[in-house]
């Protein structure tokens, strides 16, 4: 009986203790909410197309290699916005061609493009883009001891396919492949040869005539949501 009855008064107290708990509301983690910002680097080269090649080296006239920063904004649900800066440069990787203007090219890419992303399976996703742009570049080839330099501000467009891969929480690598119309130079390398009797070397107007031409792009890269 005393057993019985120090069990019932045991009730009140056990009662008293679980209230406290009880009343507190539980915490719900809430989930991440996706990122709108990110910011990224990228390396990567591009070539124009010849007239006439094979497979091989249709795309590697005037071939330019460089690096990169780029940021993007997701407007709404699969809709971006992407702006970036690279720094290129003329690059005579794998074999300089003797057809080729012996050309010296920097050039700045300044880039504003928008673009449709798709999740994939597997922490992969897709997407296509349409942008354009401005390169400032600076011009220089050799004529007998000395060269013919000029600086140009050129206009481009592209059109771009790339995927993603994520490597953590926030950070994805990936890859594109972008189809550009930027400006070109057509010279002919004999034209820059110097003449006996020639005092006056060809005007940078006349070597640097710039005109629309196809070029290739690959870029690989690493991205990160803020």
């Amino acid at each position: 009986m005393r057993t019985l009855l120090s069990t019932f008064a045991s009730v009140p107290l056990l009662a008293a203790i679980a209230a406290p708990a009880a009343a507190e509301p539980l915490e719900v983690r809430q989930p991440a909410s996706p990122s709108v910002y990110s910011f990224g680097a990228r390396v990567g080269g591009y070539g124009f197309r010849r007239d006439e090649g094979d497979a091989r080296s249709a795309w590697d006239e005037c071939r330019m290699n460089g690096m990169g920063v780029f940021g993007t904004r997701t407007v709404r649900g699969a809709v971006f916005v992407e702006g970036g800066l690279d720094l290129y440069f003329s690059e005579t990787f794998p074999l300089p061609s003797d057809d080729d203007l012996p050309i010296d090219r920097m050039s700045a890419l300044v880039t504003a493009a928008i673009g449709l992303r798709a999740e994939g399976a597997w922490r992969t996703s897709g997407y296509a883009q349409l942008g354009v742009g401005l390169e400032l570049t600076q011009v220089s080839v050799p004529y007998g001891e000395d060269t013919i330099s000029d600086q140009l501000a050129l206009p481009a467009g592209f059109l771009g396919v790339g995927g993603e891969i994520r490597v953590g929480a926030r950070t994805s690598l990936g890859a594109n492949l972008r189809a550009h119309v930027m400006g070109n130079f057509d010279y002919d390398p004999e034209d820059l040869e110097m003449q006996p009797g020639w005092t006056t070397p060809p005007a940078a107007a006349d070597v640097f005539d710039p005109s629309p031409d196809a070029a290739a792009q690959a870029q690989f890269y690493v991205r990160r949501d803020l």
